[in-house]
């Protein structure tokens, strides 16, 4: 999810709580069983989301790169175990904001009650994306809409992470980079 406006007048607001964390390429921040108590922005690199299907095999859900807000929704709400994990793609800096003290800003005003709707509308609009994504574009269409809109995964990350990303096989989008090669 993009970052908007409302995430910087947050962390101004929660100056003195929140968090800033450094983390080495394939390190995770949030692990697959833990709780999600936090909504992060990525400031440098890049994360994924993903889980394991039943044959063991990591999924990505979703890639975030610099300005990107992100955490289990999910989880944050429910606090419920995480089925997902967020990882460093790269070495990462992220700034976190904790749970209890967002949520408390969001209880104390009208006005911070509707920035944490934008919240929740932001991240609502990036998982409906994330299924039309999937649902509605072939799998040479999805892999063209990276290439336009995130050429640093593309340049960035392994075959197999943006094939799982895409819904394919490696081999699948082996064939589709080597179709768009002979087309341009």
């Amino acid at each position: 999810m993009k970052n908007n406006n409302w995430i910087e007048e947050v962390i101004e607001a929660l100056s003195d709580v929140v968090e800033y964390r450094t983390l080495a390429k394939g390190e995770t921040l949030l692990a697959i069983g833990d709780v999600c108590n936090y909504v992060g922005r990525v400031d440098q690199g890049i994360m994924r989301m993903y889980y394991s299907n039943e044959s063991n095999q990591d999924i990505s859900f979703s890639f975030y790169l610099p300005g990107d807000v992100f955490t289990n929704y999910e989880g944050l709400l429910k606090e419920q175990v995480s089925t997902m994990e967020i990882q460093a793609m790269t070495a990462v800096r992220v700034t976190l904001l904790p749970k209890k003290e967002l949520f408390a800003l969001y209880e104390s005003s009208f006005h911070w009650q509707k920035i944490g709707r934008l919240m929740s509308d932001a991240m609502f609009l990036h998982a409906k994306e994330r299924i039309d994504f999937l649902l509605f574009l072939t799998p040479e269409q999805r892999y063209r809409y990276l290439m336009r809109e995130q050429p640093q995964i593309i340049q960035l990350l392994s075959q197999k992470d943006i094939a799982s990303y895409l819904g394919i096989q490696p081999q699948s989008l082996s064939r589709i980079k080597k179709r768009l090669a002979l087309t341009n």
